[in-house]
């Protein structure tokens, strides 16, 4: 009897992981079979002008997404690398502020810094453009709809890992040794928030990376986003432009998203949580 109810069990929790999979793999093959398949083999003539690859097997579509979204490609790269920088630069030491320092009304500005994830990317797009209208055009106006939705990540990820330790103490005793502020921020306060740093940059970039919302509204000719881009493939060319388009989409992100998972742990837990 115990065994059966093992074999049972153990056919269950396969047959749920085997379902989970092909859910999850099953679009990624599709999207990845699509971006390399000529499809004059399949009876189709869409954007056979793209020329190159005359077998069944083809990476002319891929070549062609290149070619055309190539610019997007590094300005998203850009971005997201500027994003990453400047969430650094002004997340860090607001975060250790906030935590480390805490003051009165402390509480309030990083409940403010968190509310932008709340509201919607149009709405948000729309107040940034009615608010700093002559800005528009320039790359850094893009860049700062970017910093509204990033820094809360970079936030949260530094204050959950100074609450998590009696940072103060651990200052009061590199006080005590005759450490100065400098010395005590170089080693003591960042050496312990290393980690929390990497997840955040990598938090960062990744949300950078695939913003649509913000970035489709912010966009202009000169400054477009690969989102944008990849957006402007589903609506004005063929499956198998898009699909490419989507693969190297996914080739920037899911290293990214891989890292994430093994580093964060219990860390993006509490992130995503807002704990």
């Amino acid at each position: 009897m115990f065994k059966n109810r093992f074999s049972s069990d153990f056919f269950f929790i396969y047959a749920v992981t085997f379902l989970l999979a092909l859910a999850i793999l099953l679009p990624i093959l599709v999207i990845l079979f699509g971006s390399c398949v000529n499809t004059s083999f399949l009876g189709i003539s869409s954007e056979q002008w793209v020329g190159g690859g005359d077998g069944f097997i083809t990476m002319k579509w891929y070549r062609y997404v290149l070619g055309l979204y190539g610019s997007s490609m590094l300005f998203s790269l850009k971005i997201a690398f500027m994003t990453v920088i400047a969430c650094l630069l002004v997340g860090v030491p607001g975060s250790y502020v906030l935590a480390s320092k805490p003051f009165f009304g402390s509480r309030l500005i990083e409940e403010l810094v968190l509310l932008p994830l709340s509201v919607p990317g149009i709405v948000m797009s729309i107040a940034l453009i009615q608010a700093y209208g002559r800005l528009r055009g320039h790359w850094w106006f893009l860049l700062a709809g970017h910093l509204v939705y990033t820094i809360p990540f970079m936030v949260r990820s530094i204050t959950n890992t100074l609450r998590s330790f009696d940072i103060g103490r651990l200052e009061l005793a590199a006080q005590n040794l005759g450490a100065g502020f400098w010395q005590r921020l170089w080693l003591v306060v960042l050496p312990n928030l290393r980690h929390a740093m990497i997840i955040g940059c990598l938090l960062v970039f990744a949300i950078s990376w695939g913003e649509f919302n913000v970035s489709f509204l912010l966009n202009t000719p000169l400054n477009q986003t690969y989102p944008a881009a990849l957006y402007g493939t589903y609506t004005s060319n063929s499956f198998q432009v898009s699909s490419a388009a989507t693969a190297i989409f996914l080739l920037g992100l899911l290293p990214v998203l891989i890292a994430i998972q093994w580093l964060g742990g219990d860390d993006l837990v509490k992130i995503e949580q807002g704990s």
